[in-house]
């Protein structure tokens, strides 16, 4: 018998495999657990329904970027390098896990999620604001939400493209000051 906390990210690996194969309209309680090799039960005994298990997905995303942005960021002083080292790290979290990023665009319109995927997306951004602090912009978080939601914009993008969009990256780092 695996674990409690293998088995959940088994769940959570299976709900990567069938978000590529079928997308968010296919993400379905008995397709996951077929993936995973697990009793439905078990399912259950780790997320309470599927919109758990998506919004568990979808923090997953974010904790990824935030373990990229920190790593890309390591020993930068706040301000426009370390933006940018962010934003692109970002950017390539989502690159890396196109399925995910695809599946939690689509979730976003369901209520039930939109609440705590907000919440990231705040979260994401006031990481941002020293930066821009530092940088001198008077209106920092505004700027930092600008920011996220901007390369949040660069993402959909490269995740439409299947690809790196390397003008689009250049004119994000230019509303930085920077290149």
């Amino acid at each position: 018998m695996q674990p409690v906390r293998d088995t959940r990210a088994l769940l959570l690996e299976a709900g990567v495999a069938v978000a590529e194969r079928e997308g968010l309209s296919g993400m379905s309680v008995n397709r996951v657990v077929a993936e995973a090799g697990v009793a439905k039960g078990t399912f259950y005994v780790h997320f309470p329904d599927r919109e758990a298990f998506i919004d568990a997905l979808h923090e997953a995303l974010h904790e990824r970027v935030r373990l990229a942005a920190a790593a890309a960021t390591e020993g930068t002083q706040p301000g426009a390098e370390q933006l940018w080292r962010a934003a692109e790290a970002y950017l390539d979290v989502c690159l890396a896990d196109r399925a995910i990023k695809a599946l939690t665009l689509e979730a976003r319109s369901e209520g039930a999620l939109t609440g705590s995927m907000s919440a990231r997306h705040e979260r994401m951004a006031d990481r941002l604001v020293a930066g821009f602090r530092a940088m001198g912009w008077p209106d920092a978080r505004a700027a930092a939400q600008l920011l996220a939601a901007m390369t949040s914009e660069v993402a959909i993008r490269e995740l439409e493209a299947g690809r790196r969009l390397p003008a689009a990256r250049r004119a994000l780092r230019r509303f930085l000051g920077e290149g």
